[in-house]
């Protein structure tokens, strides 16, 4: 992974990142796996930095046994400072559990906003949608010719994730698996129609997985 050309503050991440895989004897692909996403997406989130996706970067400084700050910003005096005076210290690094399948498909519920990660001709393609749920199948709206529409490139992944800075607690639930279009009549029938020249896409996941992250606090 290069820093070369990564802003000043994913360029440090970066590079506490990198640090700390050598400390603990990690490769990229292992982390990844570990936190839950592909080496791809690993990438992606560390050169973009914090505010591109907090809950990945949650799961990662747990499977490096740092808390979030030390990942995302170094250990600087003034950060224990800050903390102090925010409210309760943190208790250690971040905790992650795993969520049962059932408990995934709980969590996201029978729609709400997610994102679509898929492999495009030009590299890796991650953008939000809107979903639905329908008998264990995520549905969403996209254009025929859309970076998000069934293709060439493999399986795509869905994640859903939520993360309350405050309690300092999150889930993320990644369901992969081959996207098709909706073509049911009945099924389309009861479907928002979508905009002019859009389709309903279906991903059917071959695998579930789901991580919870909490952080103690000291009393």
């Amino acid at each position: 992974m290069t820093t070369e050309h990564a802003p000043a503050p994913a360029a440090a991440l970066i590079r506490r990142f990198t640090d700390r895989l050598a400390d603990l004897g990690l490769t990229e692909a292992q982390a990844a796996a570990k936190a839950g996403m592909s080496t791809a997406y690993l990438h992606r989130v560390l050169e973009l930095g914090p505010g591109f996706d907090p809950p990945a970067l949650l799961r990662l400084s747990a499977v490096l046994g740092l808390e979030y700050e030390e990942l995302v910003a170094g250990r600087p005096a003034e950060r224990a400072a800050a903390a102090r005076a925010d409210g309760p210290a943190l208790a250690g690094p971040p905790v992650l559990g795993e969520l049962g399948v059932a408990e995934c498909w709980q969590r996201i519920g029978a729609g709400g906003l997610g994102r679509i990660a898929r492999t495009g001709p030009g590299g890796p393609v991650v953008r939000p949608v809107g979903y639905l749920v329908h008998e264990h199948t995520v549905l969403y709206r996209t254009t025929g010719d859309g970076a998000l529409a069934p293709g060439p490139g493999g399986d795509a992944a869905f994640e859903v994730d939520r993360a309350d800075r405050d309690l300092r607690e999150g889930w993320s639930v990644l369901m992969i698996g081959p996207l098709e279009y909706v073509t049911e009549p009945a099924l389309l029938a009861e479907l928002p129609k979508p905009p002019a020249h859009g389709r309903w896409v279906r991903l059917t996941p071959s695998t579930v997985t789901g991580r919870s992250i909490r952080t103690a606090r000291r009393h």
